[in-house]
């Protein structure tokens, strides 16, 4: 009796260990799936009102958005920082909705579309013919923390471009660089994609004007 009683124990004991071993896989499974996870990526867009441009007529253009390209340094949605000269560092998990050269390109294409400056405004997947084409590359998208206070750096190079027109010297109506920085108004990502926001409907705006009087009186 004594030797079955013990092994009813034992049993009793596996039973019991392999229970509380289960509950305690299933809580830190818990934790990760439901809880702060480790390694949790925190994802940033821009956010700003389009630019208004009022009492100004609508030229007869139609402008196509092409695809924009991005630096090498730039060229990935995890955030660029620089806290000193000749280094450049990339946060893991802070990082962009989406690599710069997508979210730059859409805002201006946002922002041209809304402007009402001109007849129509496609993007580069429509396939509908344009009078005029807007193409660019992202070249600084990067916080700068080598200041006392972090800045956002935003640089574009943007060329526009007559589609009828057969002489390349000719079809080039610009090629121009728009650089701007803002100070973060505190030391975090948060903050940055604020300060990239600002910059970025700075720049818009510079552009869009700059488009409306190349294309100002043409027919």
């Amino acid at each position: 009796m004594l030797k079955a009683k013990d092994k009813i124990i034992g049993r009793t004991f596996y039973a019991f260990f392999f229970l509380f071993i289960g509950g305690l896989v299933l809580s830190l499974a818990g934790c990760l799936s439901f809880g702060e996870p480790a390694g949790k990526v925190d994802f940033y867009t821009l956010e700003y009102a389009f630019p208004k441009f009022t009492e100004v007529k609508a030229v007869n253009s139609t402008i196509r958005m092409e695809r924009f390209q991005a630096s090498p340094l730039n060229n990935s949605e995890r955030i660029s920082y620089r806290k000193n000269n000749f280094q450049t560092d990339k946060y893991s998990n802070q990082r962009w909705e989406t690599n710069p050269a997508h979210l730059i390109a859409y805002f201006l294409f946002r922002d041209i579309r809304q402007s009402g400056l001109f007849k129509a405004v496609f993007n580069h997947d429509t396939g509908f013919a344009a009078t005029h084409s807007i193409s660019g590359t992202v070249d600084e998208f990067f916080e700068d923390d080598r200041g006392g206070r972090w800045e956002a750096v935003l640089s574009l190079d943007i060329i526009l471009m007559a589609e009828n027109e057969t002489d390349l010297n000719k079809r080039i109506l610009f090629q121009k660089r728009y650089s701007t920085r803002k100070e973060c108004a505190r030391n975090n990502p948060g903050a940055l994609a604020e300060a990239m926001s600002k910059a970025m409907s700075e720049l818009s705006a510079q552009i869009i004007t700059d488009i409306y009087k190349t294309l100002e009186g043409k027919p």
